[in-house]
């Protein structure tokens, strides 16, 4: 990762996080197409409204964990969809 890449990373960190716990606090009791079109719609489009800097294609499960710990859950037999992780 070169400087360039880290500042603009470093930049959009907090509308990352905010779109996560935006995520995170509203998945449970929803379907998956409407968890979609909340995160993609609904809390992308308020970020950038209130000019906050965020990722246009944030993965949540690769921001919020790590594909060793995913792993480890599945040697768990934990399931390894999205939802799950």
């Amino acid at each position: 990762m070169n400087a360039t890449t880290f500042k603009s990373l470093k930049l959009r960190l907090v509308g990352d996080v905010a779109k996560a716990c935006a995520f995170v606090s509203y998945c449970g009791p929803f379907n998956s197409e409407f968890r979609s079109k909340l995160l993609s719609e609904y809390f992308h489009t308020d970020l950038i409204s209130r000019e906050i800097p965020v990722s246009e294609d944030l993965q949540l499960t690769q921001f919020l964990v790590d594909a060793a710990t995913i792993g480890e859950w599945a040697l768990e037999g934990l399931p390894s969809d999205d939802l799950s992780v």
